[in-house]
């Protein structure tokens, strides 16, 4: 069963396709407020020191590095004196009066770790979250998987809003990170889905996209609603719209015929079909021999078609045809994430993308955790990242349909690599004085660029060259790994402390390392989606010269 032959002559893009699309890259959308939104709810301020008493037998300085003071008896600088710490809490710099977590709850000096423990709790829920939606969304589906997570990012984030307590804000906030990966995985692999090779590239272009404008409006919300308890809630009641439109989408055709549900499969056709006025006789399944004879006859075929009526034929007999194909279908092996390893060559380039998917995430959240330390205003610098991804996106596109997917992302994680060691080597100013800060800045908006674009080619390629009866499960595990880098990345910023150069370095070298890697790894431009484990295989078989071939959009 060739679905992309279907969706061919059901053409790309109408009414109830487009309504589907959008419904599900605005979930992406969404996600990027969740994920991101933490440098802001649970961020470090720009500066903390001692609150000064009222006492009137002495009076206090606070010191420079923030958690002691100076307390001068009988108010004589010449006389007894103590320095001590804090007593009676702290006072913190921010641009207008924000807030987070850690000036709530006072996670600074000897606590400080306990700010950064928070952030990794998040992403630790992010890593588990990946497995299980992984699993569950090849197990119920795609649609009943969102469904589920976007219900579990409403109440956590919103009972998050609202906590007291270390330890309970802790167990949402990990709860609450399970769920993020519904929102990311689970739609881009339905989104992809969709579609046949030659709109494939379009519509991940346009998940992307939403997600670049979900990542520019955390900075204006953040700054709009300084209180990161209104901001919290705010983000998690926007997605509550979402479980409406969720509830009213269809399934993946590809998931319903790999579990057999052929009627299914065939409905959901039928609706797309009668939403672009498409008159038809039988199912919508077009077998191999019935193209190849419409080719013959006509002389020529229509790989796409977009509103028009399909001068195919299908008979009732050859939609029986496909049905007596459904015991196979419910007989097949139960593929689990030891699959991925089943192989050499499969264990290799699993492990690969593995490493890569630890880089990107890494070193794309660790950019965001360390923008409030570079110069300027926290918000503008947090927004001037996030516009960094629209321009990435577009010339992604561009670059893939010419180069493929493999070069273009050894460049990038090479690119990314190098920028990030030079900006941590480059001093804040030269031998002269000269100030070297806003160098400094560019070459990490450098990095920045090519890491977005890296993490924006590596989802792509890992969707394409798994199969069906694995791509979730795959997907799943490949951003498990993620997490672990971004559990990793508040780790690694936390290293500024030591010295500014070495959060820098470290995501460099890292992201060199993954450029390396990926030179093993089969091209995946314009091929269908693989649907079992041997069509994955013969991926790594295809010609040299067959790989060079430009997508054609």
């Amino acid at each position: 069963m060739d679905v992309d032959k279907s969706l061919r002559v059901l053409g790309s893009f109408g009414r109830l396709q487009a309504l589907n699309y959008f419904t599900y890259v605005l979930a992406v959308s969404v996600a990027a407020w969740h994920i991101t939104g933490v440098s802001f709810t649970i961020g470090q301020p720009d500066n903390n020191r001692c609150r000064i008493p009222e006492n009137e037998t002495s009076f206090t300085t606070p010191l420079d590095d923030g958690c002691h003071q100076i307390v001068y008896y009988d108010n004589d600088t010449d006389g007894d004196n103590e320095t001590m710490a804090c007593t009676d809490g702290w006072e913190y710099d921010t641009v207008h009066g924000e807030t987070s977590v850690v000036t709530d709850l006072n996670l600074v000096c000897d606590r400080a770790i306990l700010g950064s423990t928070l952030q990794s709790v998040h992403f630790g829920g992010c890593l588990l979250g990946s497995y299980v939606t992984g699993q569950m969304s090849d197990i119920f589906g795609r649609r009943l998987t969102l469904l589920g997570s976007l219900v579990g990012i409403v109440v956590t984030g919103t009972g998050f809003s609202f906590a007291q307590s270390y330890g309970l804000m802790s167990f949402l906030k990990f709860l609450h990170g399970c769920f993020i990966p519904g929102l990311i995985l689970v739609p881009y692999v339905r989104i992809i889905e969709m579609f046949p090779p030659s709109f494939r590239v379009r519509s991940h272009l346009g998940c992307e996209m939403l997600w670049c404008l979900g990542l520019v409006l955390v900075g204006p919300l953040a700054y709009i609603l300084p209180n990161w308890r209104h901001l919290q809630l705010v983000m998690s009641l926007l997605a509550a719209p979402l479980i409406l439109l969720v509830w009213y989408s269809y399934e993946s055709v590809r998931w319903l015929l790999q579990k057999g549900r052929v009627d299914e499969a065939e409905k959901i056709f039928q609706r797309i079909s009668k939403s672009k006025n498409i008159s038809h006789v039988g199912g919508y399944f077009v077998l191999p021999q019935q193209e190849q004879e419409h080719e013959l006859t006509n002389g020529s075929s229509r790989p796409e078609l977009s509103d028009e009526k399909p001068p195919l034929d299908i008979k009732a007999s050859d939609y029986n045809r496909l049905e007596s194909d459904v015991p196979a279908i419910k007989d097949a092996k139960k593929y689990t994430l030891l699959d991925l390893f089943r192989t050499r060559a499969l264990a290799i380039r699993t492990l690969i993308v593995l490493y890569c998917w630890f880089a990107c995430s890494a070193v794309y959240y660790g950019f965001f955790l360390i923008s409030a330390n570079l110069v300027g205003n926290m918000y503008v610098n947090f927004t001037l990242m996030s516009l960094t991804e629209a321009p990435c996106y577009i010339a992604n596109y561009f670059v893939t349909i010419r180069f493929g997917r493999r070069r273009p992302l050894i460049t990038y994680f090479i690119v990314s690599g190098v920028a990030c060691v030079i900006t941590g080597l480059i001093p804040d100013e030269s031998g002269d004085g000269t100030d070297l800060s806003m160098l400094k800045l560019g070459l990490a908006m450098i990095g920045r660029f090519f890491a977005s674009t890296a993490f924006d080619l590596t989802y792509l390629v890992t969707i394409e060259m798994f199969p069906t009866v694995l791509r979730n499960a795959a997907a799943g595990a490949a951003s498990l790994i993620g997490r672990v880098g971004g559990m990793v990345a508040p780790f690694i910023v936390f290293l500024n402390v030591i010295h500014s150069s070495i959060p820098f370095i470290v995501f460099g070298v890292v992201s060199l390392i993954a450029g390396m890697l990926v030179f093993p790894l089969p091209e995946t431009n314009n091929r269908s989606l693989p649907e079992t484990l041997d069509d994955g295989e013969k991926l790594a078989e295809k010609d040299e010269a067959e790989e060079a071939q430009p997508t054609n959009v």
